[in-house]
């Protein structure tokens, strides 16, 4: 039930007098007026009343997981809501709201693991694009920000509490290598900059290794057919896209995953892409959208590698462009963009990447992008002979990353048994 301001007003004094009369008991005990034995019964009995009071000023219950929530206070919010807390026991709980209200000298001296990892944050997210604030942001409360770990005072965090904290993490959230690995460089940071500070002296991370926890990882081994697309499939989306062309001929996405079908271009490129960049011989690709996610602008920029490059033209990518002229022309739509909005703009990357996967779950194949159309054109150009420069070049990435990331063997039986039947007539012939 929603309190009344003079609720709240009384509550909260009552609060305050009993919060101000367990510090006095922590600071009398600290200079040695009071010695433990006299101490823990009156806190005990303080800390009965200032959680009587909390739980008459702020929801408190037990969720169907089993785990206990309540709220604390935050700044703009009135009770009986504020900033949400769980805790796997009602116990726990309570050490936690007690603890929230009464900040003795010692522990003013110690910040919360949570309070470190943001004074971390404050300087590291310097060095870090909106983007990837929002991926720390979204890390933080998946591992930290309601986990008893987070509020652990820093100079009380172990070796052993933060390899149980990992390893408990990697089960209850089925991680990953490489989320297992994020969560330990975020632990590992945090400790870093306490030392940095001088706020602790030793560092409970010295004897712990990543291979420790990564053993225990769960392994997410992708299907490799979600990789690539074969002729047959290619052919479906083709089909797909032409059967939705009359319902919606202006709708640029679908023109933009023919080009992608094509010439391999990231999503970014196919976007911004002007008639200007398109000469007799080649595709100038020479600019990427960019999306930040963390405020849902959009902005044009560099290419990923940060170089332009060409692609060769051919009568295909002639004939798909023409129409794409065609439609727009008629409909007075002609612009400076390619994949024009209608509104002297362009459509979106994101809107071509949407499309993609819905019109390759209308046609029956699931998880479809415009990744999977690159690694597929790189692959069939290597499987055809094509040096692996060469292809790298034409899909704007590192002969590295082409080999280790986008080739893949698209090749069915039938061409391996005519590649094995060719190899073994050939030295048939030597040995006869």
């Amino acid at each position: 039930m929603k309190l009344n301001n003079l609720d709240i007003s009384l509550l909260n004094h009552a609060l305050n007098l009993r919060i101000k009369a367990t510090k006095a008991l922590y600071e009398e005990l600290k200079i040695g007026i009071l010695d433990l034995a006299n101490v823990e019964e009156q806190v005990e009995m303080n800390k009965k009343q200032i959680l009587e009071i909390h739980k008459k000023m702020y929801n408190y219950w037990q969720g169907k997981n089993g785990k206990w929530y309540s709220y604390l206070p935050k700044e703009g919010v009135e009770p009986p809501k504020g900033k949400q807390i769980e805790s796997i026991t009602v116990e726990k709980l309570n050490n936690k709201i007690f603890d929230y209200y009464i900040r003795e000298e010692k522990a003013k001296a110690f910040p919360t693991f949570n309070e470190v990892y943001h004074q971390w944050r404050k300087v590291h997210d310097l060095e870090l694009v909106d983007n990837s604030i929002l991926k720390y942001d979204s890390d933080f409360i998946r591992y930290f920000d309601c986990s008893d770990f987070g509020y652990l005072r820093i100079n009380e965090i172990t070796e052993n509490t933060i390899k149980v904290f990992i390893l408990e993490s990697v089960q209850s959230l089925k991680l990953g290598r490489e989320a297992t690995g994020k969560l330990f460089s975020y632990i590992k940071n945090t400790i870093r900059h306490a030392r940095i500070e001088r706020i602790i002296a030793d560092n409970p991370m010295e004897f712990l290794e990543l291979k420790n926890f990564t053993k225990h990882s769960v392994e997410r081994e992708k299907p490799i057919e979600n990789h690539f697309y074969s002729n047959e499939e290619l052919a479906m989306i083709h089909e797909g896209i032409h059967a939705l062309y009359a319902h919606k001929p202006l709708y640029m996405p679908r023109y933009a995953i023919e080009l992608a079908m094509l010439t391999g271009m990231r999503s970014g490129e196919l976007a911004p892409l002007k008639w200007e960049d398109i000469s007799e011989d080649c595709i100038s690709i020479n600019k990427s959208e960019k999306h930040n996610r963390r405020n849902n602008t959009f902005h044009i920029g560099k290419t990923k590698t940060g170089k332009s490059r060409e692609f060769p033209m051919c009568d295909e990518i002639k004939r798909l462009l023409e129409r794409v002229k065609k439609v727009q022309e008629e409909n007075g739509l002609l612009g400076d963009f390619i994949f024009s909005d209608g509104e002297n703009g362009h459509i979106h990357g994101q809107q071509i990447g949407d499309c993609m996967k819905r019109v390759t779950n209308s046609v029956g194949l699931h998880g479809g992008s415009i990744t999977a159309l690159r690694k597929t054109i790189n692959s069939n150009l290597r499987s055809s002979g094509v040096p692996v420069t060469i292809v790298a070049s034409m899909l704007g990435h590192t002969t590295d990353v082409n080999e280790q990331y986008y080739t893949y063997d698209t090749s069915n039986l039938e061409e391996k048994k005519a590649i094995v039947r060719k190899r073994n007539e050939k030295i048939k012939a030597l040995i006869a």
